[in-house]
């Protein structure tokens, strides 16, 4: 596991849009440095062989219904990882979240493999699902 790097923009392009034919555009461009040089963002890659094989983006915020921090977690694996893979981002991303003294990680459950979440103690809470780390 590693900090996401301004080089690593065409990996992290293809494995978000593996269809995406054109070229990367500035605006494309500007938007994942911003995401890779953002101090308040965790944003990891996990390789393996040299390979980018999967992504994590958590971003803190805090909320009026409930006291403390809550980590919003956007997690991209490619499809032909090894499962490891994506259960390493994924306890990754709950230990960071723990250090960083927040409440809960939540995901959005319209991109979320649901049998990874249940299995690591997420519930469905709406469009998300919530795991406590209290």
């Amino acid at each position: 596991m590693r900090r996401a790097k301004r080089t690593d923009i065409p990996a992290l392009r293809l494995l978000a849009a593996p269809a995406a034919a054109e070229p990367i555009s500035r605006a494309e461009t500007h938007y994942w440095r911003r995401l890779a040089s953002d101090p308040r963002l965790d944003f990891y890659v996990a390789e393996q062989a040299g390979a980018v094989q999967g992504m994590l983006l958590v971003c803190y915020v805090r909320t009026l219904g409930s006291p403390g921090w809550q980590a919003l977690l956007d997690l991209i694996v490619r499809p032909a990882a090894a499962p490891d893979i994506a259960q390493a981002l994924l306890d990754f991303a709950k230990a960071r979240a723990r250090r960083r003294g927040c409440q809960q990680l939540l995901v959005q459950s319209a991109r979320a493999d649901r049998r990874l979440l249940t299995q690591n103690g997420f519930a469905a809470a709406g469009p998300l699902f919530a795991c406590s780390l209290v």
